[in-house]
């Protein structure tokens, strides 16, 4: 900018001087010629007047009037280096007379310009140059109708070379000196209007950069000062939006990322402008890729998501489907971005993504558990009833046939009880968040507890129970609790024993941890069931199971307890080796 201003001063400084230097020659040579011009004119007129009394005394010598006048004027002429040639001429155009040349070898004068004019009543005016003198020679002719003459004087314009070196001279001196002030004035003027402007520009650049506390300290009262002012109110105001638009980003920020839920949103070209941790871990997205400013579609494979997102931008409405990713069902809601409570065009999209797979697998575990536990009540309700209806009927007269029936409802009954029992209980553990009646015992006495209840049915089936806990492993917890969970266990490994098997027991310590582990040398669990077992009613062999008076609930019961006390059980299972159940209970403080 500095440059531009100092180039246009010193460009029109440059053409004023060339004007003047181009002008002032020629107002200077016209000048000069106008006066020497006039004074021309004045000695023509004398001569002519001198000429008239010459006339008076009888014939006239022209020639000898030409030089004699000539001379005594050369000698007092004002016009130095000026030679005077006074010419008489006819008008017939003859030559009569010169002052510096042998008249009767001249040439005839009629065609020049000067006679041509005195021919006509005026004063003739003619500048023609000389070769031989190398000058422009000025002639100017009147005349003499009493004698029919012209008289004609001319003089070198030998002052025109002076004056013209003189100007030139005077000329570039001015134009030096001029081009010098010019320099410093041009200088000066952009200093004083740069500056200001590259304080401005300075202070523009930090603001750019983001330093919006920065201002221009200007305070002058001319239009740089009043932009300077209009500068800094417009700079306050932005820091004050940049600020308001940075907290409320912020917290934008915040909520999104701690939605549990995935969002994408969507520019009007399909470019992703936001998106929050959740949706990484929804789509399984690398969490170091550069999302932000690519196509969706890129990092989304999913059609159905991706038409669901352009059907809802397109028809400008919310859109809502249920779609299933990698063993997941995800409900996407799918809205278009645009103002509230306004008809305008949207500009873009958002998807929310919610992961419903638990929410629908709880649905079909209740559907299952209501199924479940109907049938499994429906089956001793059957049997009770059509023996009930049997005695009815007259078998209750014959004692052996009735005795046998009641036994059998009896064992139809206990079973419906345990089951009943067993619900109850679940649902119990389920409403819990803690457990309560906690207290500290010995491990291997407890598990002595549960043999003695235990021991009738392994003798049945010719099974051995081993307690092989170490000694004084305490835990804190409710000890019914446990029993309740070690009893089940032990339970199915008599159940599913084979004859002259065995259940062991085995308890440590371990990072922590209180370890139980019940391992049995039974018939095994084909793997294919185990991510199951510990379902309501979840039977691998719903036949034998149910053979066996197992209600179908005592896995599950056995995982809710260790859920309870924020534990985790594993399974070991080889079919026709047996099965281990490890169980980790975090040490109560």
């Amino acid at each position: 900018m500095k440059k531009k201003i100092f180039k246009y001063y010193l460009l029109l400084i440059l053409i004023i001087l060339s004007v003047t230097v181009i002008f002032i020659p020629k107002v200077s040579r016209k000048f000069y010629t106008q006066e020497v011009e006039n004074k021309l004119e004045g000695i023509a007129f004398s001569i002519e007047y001198y000429l008239l009394n010459e006339a008076k005394n009888g014939e006239i010598d022209f020639d000898f009037i030409a030089k004699d006048y000539a001379a005594k004027y050369n000698q007092n002429s004002t016009f130095q280096g000026e030679s005077l040639r006074i010419t008489f001429i006819s008008y017939d155009g003859k030559v009569l007379g010169d002052s510096d040349a042998n008249f009767n070898q001249m040439e005839n004068h009629l065609s020049r310009k000067e006679i041509q004019d005195a021919l006509k009543g005026n004063v003739g005016k003619d500048i023609r140059s000389s070769k031989t003198l190398k000058l422009d020679l000025l002639y100017m002719a009147i005349p003499v109708e009493e004698l029919n003459v012209i008289a004609r004087v001319s003089v070198p314009l030998v002052q025109i070379k002076k004056i013209n070196r003189l100007i030139w001279l005077y000329s570039i001196l001015i134009f030096i000196m001029a081009l010098i002030i010019t320099v410093i004035v041009s200088l000066r003027i952009a200093g004083l209007v740069i500056r200001p402007l590259n304080d401005i520009i300075s202070v523009s650049k930090e603001i750019t950069n983001g330093n919006y506390s920065r201002r221009i300290k200007l305070k002058s009262k001319d239009e740089l000062g009043q932009l300077a002012v209009h500068f800094n109110k417009m700079a306050s105001k932005l820091e004050r939006t940049i600020s308001d638009l940075n907290t409320k980003k912020i917290e934008l920020e915040s909520i999104v990322e701690s939605i549990t839920n995935g969002i994408v949103a969507v520019d009007g070209n399909n470019k992703v402008i936001l998106i929050n941790p959740a949706a990484f871990t929804v789509f399984n997205l690398d969490a170091d890729a550069e999302i932000l400013g690519d196509d969706i579609e890129n990092h989304i494979k999913n059609s159905q998501i991706n038409s669901l997102l352009k059907d809802a931008i397109q028809k400008n409405k919310p859109l809502e489907a249920e779609v299933a990713i990698d063993g997941r069902v995800l409900l996407v809601n799918a809205s278009p971005i645009r103002p509230k409570d306004s008809d305008i065009d949207n500009s873009g999209g958002i998807v929310f993504i919610q992961d419903i797979t638990k929410v629908r697998k709880l649905e079909q575990i209740r559907t299952e558990f209501v199924s479940n536990v109907t049938h499994e009540l429906k089956t001793p309700i059957t049997p009770i009833r059509g023996f009930i209806e049997t005695l009815k009927n007259g078998a209750m007269n014959n004692p052996v046939v009735a005795e046998r029936f009641l036994e059998i409802i009896d064992i139809e009954a206990e079973r419906l009880h345990e089951l009943i029992n067993d619900i109850l209980l679940l649902s119990e553990i389920e409403t819990k968040l803690k457990d309560t009646n906690l207290e500290i015992f010995d491990l291997k006495s407890m598990v002595d507890d549960v043999f003695k209840v235990m021991q009738n049915i392994a003798k049945e089936k010719k099974i051995s129970l081993n307690n092989n806990v170490r000694d004084e492993v305490l835990m804190k917890a409710n000890i019914n609790r446990m029993k309740q969970l070690i009893m089940n266990l032990v339970d199915n490994g008599i159940k599913y024993n084979v004859q002259n098997g065995s259940v062991s027991v085995d308890g440590y310590r371990e990072d922590g941890k209180v370890v139980i582990s019940v391992k049995d040398t039974g018939i095994g669990i084909p793997s294919a069931h185990i991510p199951r077992i510990f379902e309501r009613f979840y039977r691998v062999d719903k036949g034998r199971s149910r053979g066996m008076g197992g209600t179908g609930l005592g896995l599950s019961i056995v995982k809710h307890i260790v859920n309870l006390y924020n534990g985790e059980i594993k399974v070991n299972s080889v079919v026709g080796e047996g099965t281990e159940f490890i169980v980790k209970i975090p040490c109560q403080p």
